[in-house]
């Protein structure tokens, strides 16, 4: 079971751009017709709807908010081939668990008032899609064994949810990307609707798979690619940036690889201020370094490591770091801070409390 909360701004699909109208996302949502319907049909619990009644719905139900702020947003609800095999890729299946989703998604706001939201409360509206395309980000394609817009194999059935970010009275703001991770937990809905899927259809998931980590390949090949434009942009050549490429593939773009190449991109945009770019060439002992670095032995290795020993674990460890000074519930809670851990903060003793610290 995979779900997901589109952002905007981190995304980049123009169509999810919820700052305005509805109607670009109802129409790439309208694109895909069912094979058992003429066009495509929005549903929610109340029943079936076109795509110029979705979306204006969507657009009449922004009464508080300001042209900046966000009108809807965007789910997708995803069960794996197993999970469609299991229900026979029913869509009436899939709507009764779309319906219990949405439940589910109500539910997980934490309100101020103490209220607890239910389906009934949102505006939504759902659609099912049969089929999925490769994107230029995934494996198959960066490997050059698919192109971007083939269609992928086997069951790719999912749903798309448009949901308004005001509930149904248009008093309350419901953002699901909010920085307040006690207003909306995300990974508490994702959990939430594997246990819905497994409770509601008798669905006994392999505890192997629900444990295995997500292969992370393909975005290693990507940060090796961004590097390699910036050398591009650098005025690496052609010759140089293949020979390292080579070395990513025969290295697997390991932590140790891509560690040693970010470091040769420091130095050489460092060289190439001062330096035409034909003198800002990549030195021969830095490529020995690409070439010593150590190498992932196997693909189980990347995915079963400890998080604390990877790149992953690293990268999600700074990555959360820098989420939580941004927000303002880690401002609040640093002025909740005991009184001594501030004092510490201070450069203040704890014998010297009372002091002011003289500038």
């Amino acid at each position: 079971m995979y779900s997901k909360i589109i952002n905007p701004a981190k995304h980049g699909n123009v169509v999810y751009d919820n700052k305005s109208s509805a109607a670009r996302l109802g129409n790439y949502l309208n694109k895909e017709p069912s094979s058992k319907q003429e066009k495509s049909i929005f549903f929610n619990s109340q029943g079936d709807f076109d795509k110029k009644q979705m979306v204006k719905s969507i657009d009449n139900n922004v009464k508080g908010l300001t042209s900046k702020d966000d009108k809807f947003h965007s789910l997708v609800i995803a069960p794996s081939a197993k999970e469609l095999e299991h229900i026979g890729n029913d869509d009436s299946k899939l709507r009764e668990f779309t319906i219990a989703c949405l439940e589910k998604y109500a539910a997980n706001f934490n309100l101020n008032s103490g209220k607890t939201l239910s389906e009934k409360d949102l505006v939504w509206y759902a659609t099912i899609h049969q089929n999925r395309a490769y994107k230029g980000t995934d494996l198959e394609v960066l490997n050059g064994k698919k192109k971007s817009g083939d269609l992928k194999e086997g069951l790719q059935t999912h749903i798309h949810v448009v949901v308004s970010a005001r509930d149904i009275e248009q008093k309350i703001t419901l953002n699901p990307n909010t920085s307040n991770r006690n207003r909306f937990k995300m990974t508490a809905w994702f959990e939430a609707n594997q246990r819905q899927f497994n409770q509601q259809f008798d669905f006994k998931p392999d505890q192997k798979e629900v444990s295995q980590p997500k292969d992370k390949t393909a975005y290693f090949i990507l940060w090796t690619e961004k590097k390699l434009q910036q050398l591009e942009k650098l005025g690496i050549n052609d010759k140089q940036i293949a020979e390292i490429r080579n070395i990513a593939q025969s290295k697997n773009n390991s932590t140790d690889f891509r560690k040693n190449l970010g470091e040769i991109v420091k130095e050489v945009r460092v060289k190439s201020k001062n330096q035409s770019p034909r003198e800002a060439l990549i030195l021969p002992e830095q490529i020995k370094s690409l070439n010593d670095s150590v190498a992932f032995k196997s693909k189980s290795e990347v995915e079963l490591s400890p998080p604390s020993k990877s790149f992953l674990g690293e990268f999600k460890s700074f990555q959360h770091f820098f989420s939580t000074i941004a927000t303002d519930d880690f401002n609040q809670n640093h002025g909740q801070l005991p009184k001594k851990k501030r004092n510490k903060k201070k450069g203040l003793s704890q014998n010297n409390n009372n002091q002011e610290i003289s500038m």
